[in-house]
């Protein structure tokens, strides 16, 4: 099957190795470097998955930890692991998997008619209908509410993988291999400082990887390569990619999540499947970057609307195509960045910002490539049940209190930009305050 939605050139990805998986029972092809998540969008699969309670279509909407639909059961070597992210999932060959919460099918879910109840069904609406008779709990409400409840299917059978824990002490632990990241270990390292730093990612870089950035002549990757590579040769700094660390507790004491095999069809002989370290700091370096906010409109939950950062993200580390009729609805510049990439791959976007005039380097940019803006002009809603196949825009009124008019465009995804979050996550864990 061909992947119709890979760009010939670009990416990180090896196309000299092509690898086959299969994702609900269909075969399908990816490169060696994809996530579970690239490789179905090359093919041109947006549907995944379905709500929980209404049963609702849903597909991605990130590129990465920030993926909060795209939960899939996975099987590698035999066993099975469920709620696994598509966005954070490495192909390897033979990769099996398949959507949960859905029967008999993610495109045909009789679960699906909660959707059309759902005015029957509201928040809560368990704890006084499953009340009376008090017979019943046991022999059907009981049942019905395990049965319902979940996503996934976990396994009762023995996990044959092997686990580690480790124990490290280091005077610098860095959370992240942006610029400001690789920037503080380098500066750390070279003082005599032992250094861990850590990226929950397969490729260090962060942001360099997406950005068209220029640091001492020479490109954000590559610069971020020469840093790892240095790094990497300096004996009192350990690099840790596919690391995540998910806890910071008392007195500088943190815990990281290391992957170590989750990327291999089969774990190596006498290697774990994963490694939970313990690490002791003298001091913390957190520059997890920052996650892009959503914007609300009617039906945003549909396959298709997805992340700015996330559709660039695809675009520019895995060579694959959101769609090719996007509609980019930003309140900042960053959408502006997605559109021009759009348009470097022959692909033309309309951008929706919701400012009346705004001027920047990068707007008389997307100008001057001849891509198609509406200012202060909104998203209403987005159209289509399995998959986006327009949208409702409207203007809107200064004091952004009125719409205009609604008309319809055709798009076949919306690109949506609402600023940006800064990761804090581990600081706030720690008991930082934020300003």
């Amino acid at each position: 099957m061909t992947q119709a939605f890979r760009i010939e050139n670009g990416g990180l990805i090896d196309r000299n190795k092509k690898l086959s998986f299969k994702f609900n029972g269909k075969k399908y092809f990816g490169y060696e470097g994809d996530t579970l998540a690239s490789a179905l969008l090359a093919n041109g699969v947006h549907l995944v998955g379905r709500s929980f309670k209404y049963h609702r279509p849903r597909g991605f909407f990130g590129a990465g930890v920030d993926e909060p639909y795209a939960v899939v059961q996975l099987y590698r070597n035999g066993e099975t692991e469920p709620n696994i992210k598509a966005t954070e999932q490495e192909l390897f060959e033979g990769l099996e998997a398949k959507s949960v919460n859905c029967w008999p099918s993610v495109n045909f879910d009789i679960g699906a008619i909660n959707n059309f109840l759902k005015i029957f069904l509201p928040a809560g609406f368990y704890y006084k209908t499953f009340m009376w008779p008090k017979s019943f709990w046991y022999r059907i409400y009981e049942p019905f509410i395990r049965k319902a409840a979940g996503l996934g299917v976990a396994s009762i059978d023995h996990d044959k993988e092997r686990y580690e824990h480790k124990y490290e002490y280091c005077d610098l632990l860095i959370a992240g291999s942006g610029p400001s990241g690789l920037a503080g270990a380098y500066a750390a390292a070279k003082n005599g400082a032992k250094v861990i730093l850590a990226e929950d990612k397969p490729r260090f870089g962060g942001s360099l990887l997406t950005s068209d950035v220029n640091i001492g002549n020479q490109s954000g990757k590559d610069w971020a390569e020469g840093m790892i590579t240095e790094l990497k040769a300096m004996p009192n700094v350990v690099v840790k990619n596919r690391s995540q660390i998910f806890g910071y507790y008392d007195h500088n004491m943190l815990v990281m999540s290391e992957k170590v095999s989750d990327h291999l069809p089969k774990t190596k002989k006498y290697h774990p499947n994963k490694r939970l370290w313990y690490i002791r700091a003298k001091e913390v370096l957190i520059s997890s970057g920052s996650i892009e906010r959503p914007i609300v409109f009617g039906n945003n939950d549909t396959p298709g609307v997805m992340l700015s950062s996330a559709a660039k993200e695809y675009l520019k580390v895995y060579g694959v195509l959101v769609g090719r009729k996007p509609l980019v609805f930003t309140n900042n510049d960053s959408g502006y960045e997605t559109a021009i990439e759009f348009k470097k791959h022959g692909v033309d976007p309309i951008i929706l910002d919701t400012r009346k005039n705004p001027k920047s380097e990068i707007i008389d940019e997307a100008k001057n490539l001849g891509i198609h803006i509406k200012n202060s002009y909104v998203v209403a809603a987005a159209q289509g049940y399995k998959k986006v196949k327009s949208a409702d825009i409207a203007s809107i009124s200064d004091d952004k209190k009125q719409l205009g008019k609604i008309e319809n465009i055709q798009c076949d995804c919306i690109c949506v930009s609402g600023f940006w979050t800064p990761t804090i996550h581990l600081a706030s864990q720690s008991g930082n305050k934020t300003k």
